[in-house]
């Protein structure tokens, strides 16, 4: 059974807090994203099998706004200090890690690594992932362990500004 992969940048962060760039909450326009795209995902009945997400304060506060509406048991859920600010070489690998049980996995994490990993992924051209973008590949593997240069193709890329129709 082919794999599908669904690379979802954490929603617009608060740079007026004062914090360090791993403690950053969302903005107004973050949570709002954020459950306009968790409303999408519901109606259009994306469901994963797991969901990876950054420690990041602002990539945690992005999956709590999606599973409002998703309502996914928390056991979906595994948090990877490892995702911070990942390389595409690290996305690969930890890609390459994740058990054959999941069918459809979800990485929430951080640019510029996650718009690395959707053009080396499917030899797409996308410049920049944008917040709360959603960008799910289908994966021509039977076996997490086989992904690697174009070994998907896109099959949506979902973002707040699209939905909103500006």
């Amino acid at each position: 059974m082919n794999k599908q992969l669904s690379i979802i940048r954490h929603a617009k962060s608060d740079w007026s807090a004062g914090c360090r760039d791993f403690d950053r909450t969302l903005n107004n326009r973050g949570y709002n994203d954020a459950k306009l795209i968790g409303n999408y995902l519901h109606t259009s009945h994306q469901q994963f099998d797991r969901v990876f997400c950054s420690t990041a304060n602002r990539a945690k506060l992005t999956l709590q706004q999606l599973n409002a509406s998703l309502n996914l048991p928390t056991k979906h859920f595994q948090f990877e200090q490892s995702l911070y600010l990942a390389s595409l070489t690290h996305l690969v690998s930890f890609i390459e890690k994740i058990s054959d049980q999941y069918h459809h996995a979800a990485l929430i994490a951080h640019n510029p690594g996650l718009t690395d990993l959707c053009n080396f992924l499917t030899g797409d051209q996308l410049a920049n992932l944008p917040t709360c973008g959603v960008y799910t590949i289908q994966c021509c593997i039977d076996d997490w362990k086989a992904i690697g240069f174009e070994s998907g193709i896109m099959k949506s890329l979902i973002t707040p500004r699209i939905l909103k129709g500006n």
